[in-house]
């Protein structure tokens, strides 16, 4: 029985702002007549939807607060973990359904808690993918950090399972589901995210049969030196495997595990909450091939599990691209009954090309903060027939040439209008490791940064481009740092000029520059010396001021006065060229 009145109750009810007058009256005079309690007149309320059941508890204890998050009116709770609670809500003005994720008061005055919860928030909030469940604020109010989030129906994949009659799922319904779970994967990724918690309770099949990656709560990025958690599964793989930590393919590994325990009902790695369990290596060592567990499950889905669920990472998938490509393949055999022995060698042969493919693409690391700038830099590279890598900051980037990527890029671009004088400071790094310090490279500069160029380390292979530059000319000038020089062919004896119809029969191909901007060699190279002019400082405004240290990059003002710039008759003087840095020169 309610602890309130009557009175005191419909008080409460209307400033929280839970219903209208006009809908208490309507079922007030429900009763007619007769004389009614509190509680049944709460009970009515629920039985018309009204209220909801969580709203009714706490109207009965009497609580003031705890109906509303922001706009956001609580319906109920929907799930619940360690670190947070999640609430299906309403927007009291529009009517939006929406799932609400709270911070647990424990956390409140835990600021490291704090920061990794309103990451959280804004890192979901720039994917907008079909398959993630979309982030649309992170907010918080005197005592609450609150995310809201996309609110979807459905059940998660453990729920799933556990209404089966067999456990399991056929073939081609898990197949769908694991497609959907990698092509998320294959979105964040792109951006510099991993998700770092896959299992069964983080993806959820909507009532339509879409497979939603949900929690992106441990998910690793680039852009931060953030040190992420990870789940204990994580890093037991990751320790036992002598791989790096946020090691890209690990998602794939556990998707991989995932998709056995759909096929079969049975989890590969066991499950345990002991620790000592969960941290041992040999559980990814001894999973058994799936056809051993399960006959049933076609060839072609055994091949993606098993390959997905090697121990040694080099046998893995190495990108959800990659894996995406073989469930591809995978639906088509499933679909058409191809003979599975001859897919397995059509899946093998398709993804050797592929990887051949990249190989030989020339592949350029972006240095980027913007996430609009590198989506730009992103598809642009990629029509223009490069493989680009995207890396958020300039720690992670160094880090990762560092750990021997520098073999498989071909030229790295620091854009300092958003990584400031970080990029400086990177872009001269690269000659202090052994791996990188032949490494092509190119800074660009915008105008109010013309001094950073000074201590820019540039040379032949090492250049400050200045801002404005089109996409398409800047493309050019990372072709031409990326072409390899042919060594002239040995000659003897007297070389003949070829007769004018010779010259004349042989075909016109189309240039590299007309296919990207129709512009000339002659406009390229003059784009190229442009890009070292333009920053060359004079010496003898530098020896006017009083000697001091070589300033670090971080010393330099971010500003420049136009004042300050080279005139342009400096650029015309052919004494004053001598006075400036040689372009043609490295500068250690």
């Amino acid at each position: 029985m309610s602890a309130l009145s009557y009175d005191d109750l419909t008080q409460l009810i209307l400033s929280l702002d839970l219903l209208d007058l006009g809908k208490l009256r309507d079922v007030e005079n429900s009763f007619g007549a007769r004389v009614f309690t509190s509680e049944e007149f709460l009970l009515e309320l629920l039985r018309r939807g009204y209220l909801t059941k969580y709203q009714v508890e706490r109207l009965r204890d009497g609580e003031t607060t705890g109906y509303y998050y922001g706009p956001y009116r609580i319906q109920y709770l929907i799930g619940a973990g360690s670190f947070a609670r999640v609430f299906r809500c309403v927007h009291k003005d529009t009517g939006q359904v929406v799932a609400v994720k709270v911070l647990r008061a424990r956390f409140r005055e835990d600021q490291t808690a704090i920061n990794e919860f309103e990451r959280e928030g804004e890192l979901g909030a720039s994917m907008r993918h079909p398959n993630i469940a979309a982030v649309y604020e992170s907010q918080k109010t005197k005592y609450d950090h609150y995310i809201v989030m996309e609110f979807i129906e459905g059940r998660t994949l453990r729920e799933e399972l556990s209404v089966q009659k067999n456990g399991r799922l056929e073939p081609k319904r898990a197949t769908r589901i694991v497609h959907d779970v990698c092509s998320a994967l294959d979105y964040a990724l792109k951006r510099g995210y991993q998700h770092r918690d896959m299992k069964l309770s983080n993806i959820l099949l909507s009532t339509s049969g879409k497979a939603v990656l949900l929690d992106f709560g441990l998910l690793a990025d680039d852009s931060s030196g953030f040190k992420t958690q990870r789940a204990i599964e994580y890093a037991a793989l990751e320790r036992a495997t002598h791989v790096g930590r946020d090691d890209k393919r690990s998602d794939l590994y556990f998707l991989g595990a995932v998709y056995y325990q759909l096929l079969t009902g049975i989890a590969p790695l066991g499950e345990s909450k002991e620790r000592s369990k969960r941290l041992n290596a040999t559980r990814f060592k001894e999973i058994k091939p799936i056809r051993e567990i399960a006959p049933y499950v076609p060839r072609c889905v055994a091949y993606v599990v098993d390959k997905s669920l090697k121990f040694n990472p080099e046998e893995r998938y190495q990108t959800p691209g990659q894996m995406l490509e073989a469930l591809d393949s995978a639906e088509h055999a499933l679909e058409t009954g191809v003979d599975v022995e001859q897919e397995e060698k059509l899946m093998t042969a398709a993804l050797q090309d592929r990887e051949q493919k990249e190989k030989q693409q020339t592949s350029v690391m972006i240095v980027e903060a913007n996430s609009n700038l590198q989506d730009a830099f992103r598809e642009s590279f990629k029509k223009a027939g490069f493989r680009a890598l995207v890396v958020s900051n300039c720690t992670r980037a160094l880090e990762r040439l560092d750990d021997g990527e520098a073999f498989n890029v071909d030229v790295v671009l620091f854009n300092a209008q958003t990584l400031g004088v970080d990029a400086v400071k990177a872009f001269n790094a690269l000659l202090e490791n052994a791996s990188s310090k032949d490494l092509p490279a190119i800074l660009l500069l915008d105008e109010n940064q013309v001094k950073w160029a000074a201590s820019a380390k540039r040379g032949k292979k090492r250049l400050a481009v200045g801002m404005p530059i089109t996409m398409k000319r800047l493309i050019m000038v990372v072709e031409k740092l990326t072409q390899t020089e042919k060594p002239a062919e040995p000659t003897t004896g007297t070389l003949e000029k070829p007769a004018p119809e010779q010259v004349a029969s042989k075909p016109t191909e189309t240039s590299r520059e007309d296919e990207l901007d129709d512009l000339s060699m002659e406009a390229f190279d003059a784009a190229l010396e442009d890009a070292f002019e333009r920053f060359i400082i004079r010496r003898e405004k530098l020896s006017n001021r009083p000697k001091s240290p070589e300033k670090e990059p971080e010393e330099l003002e971010e500003v420049a006065d136009a004042k300050e710039m080279p005139s342009e008759s400096a650029f015309e003087d052919p004494e004053a060229d001598s006075d400036y840095l040689d372009p043609e020169e490295d500068h250690d």
